[in-house]
């Protein structure tokens, strides 16, 4: 397993904490998936390579077979804590991670060779 691996380990870890510490009742947890670890990972490293967040479209992960989907982005946060507390601390990117229709998560992180920042992106989807 690589360091990357461990990294997106985490931040899985951390989104499914979050939808058990959140609420008195427990949400189910969010399933790796792995065509949407991929998704991620290849929008990650798309935003990286061009040094610019931006969104993907949403339709390219309901076409991996999902009713719903939503997608996280963010950049510049050192570790999966920072990157986590930004997303809980904005209102939408919370109520993407404490969705309970979501069944499913992919991650990815890639560093900006430009800049050194890291592009994060997280896919929800509901099947």
């Amino acid at each position: 397993m690589s360091k990357k691996d461990d990294i997106l380990d985490d931040l899985i870890f951390k989104h499914n904490e979050a939808r058990i510490n959140r609420f008195l009742w427990k949400r189910n947890p969010l399933r790796k998936n792995d065509e949407l670890m991929q998704h991620a990972q290849e929008w990650a490293y798309n935003m990286a390579r061009q040094n610019r967040l931006y969104h993907g479209d949403i339709f390219k992960i309901m076409d991996l077979g999902f009713s719903s989907a939503s997608e996280n982005i963010a950049h510049g946060q050192d570790n999966t804590t920072e990157v986590m507390k930004s997303w809980m601390l904005s209102p939408g990117h919370r109520g993407n991670i404490l969705n309970s229709s979501f069944t499913d998560i992919g991650c990815g992180v890639e560093m900006s060779q430009e800049s050194g920042r890291l592009f994060w992106c997280v896919c929800f989807g509901a099947k």
